[in-house]
């Protein structure tokens, strides 16, 4: 059900000063209570970071975080606010692009907040994401679901059949809605 963004509308969106929610202390406690990981010693890829709200939280938790993001705004704007954060790095990287994870190592945690709906080959990405991922990693997805959307917002959701497919052939999946638009996932490989 996703709808085709170009990079260069991702980044008017942040170069206009737009972002998206921030990460809230509910969210804060769902990835506490769903990962459950001490993240020191351990590495994490933010896939979408935008403007790296999650991947400072992840800092903050003690993972050496990478975050990615197709728009060169979103990650100035990331590298510039969080330059002094210890273990916290920014890259250009369009996960579109089949040579987007071509020199990644694996990483003990992946997530994408609000990112995974605009990925427009799902099959693709998830076994980029697994292949990416250490013994035991987990991939964590925040998103709206597009049941729960009003009809003209539908796009930026998983669709039922999307988040089945999310789910399948992982060994342990943890799922929780978060609120009336939104659901994490906590998918173990």
């Amino acid at each position: 059900m996703s709808s085709f963004v170009a990079v260069s509308e991702w980044d008017a969106h942040y170069a206009a000063g737009r972002g998206f929610r921030p990460v809230s202390s509910e969210e804060e406690e769902v990835f506490d209570q769903h990962v459950a990981q001490d993240g020191n010693g351990l590495s994490a890829l933010d896939i979408g970071c935008g403007t790296g709200e999650l991947a400072n939280s992840l800092s903050a938790r003690g993972y050496n975080v990478l975050g990615i993001d197709c728009a060169e705004t979103a990650v100035s704007l990331a590298s510039s606010r969080y330059r002094d954060v210890t273990g916290l790095a920014f890259e250009c990287r369009n996960v579109e692009d089949d040579q987007w994870a071509a020199t990644l190592p694996s990483y003990d945690l992946v997530t994408s907040r609000l990112s995974y709906a605009f990925v427009q080959n799902k099959n693709e990405f998830l076994k980029r994401v697994k292949d990416h991922l250490a013994p035991g990693g987990i991939f964590y997805v925040m998103t709206p679901l597009a049941d729960r959307l009003p009809h003209s917002r539908r796009y930026i959701g998983l669709t039922a059949e999307e988040t089945e497919e999310l789910c399948r052939g992982w060994t342990k999946v943890k799922e929780h809605d978060l609120d009336a638009q939104h659901a994490c996932y906590a998918l173990t490989l």
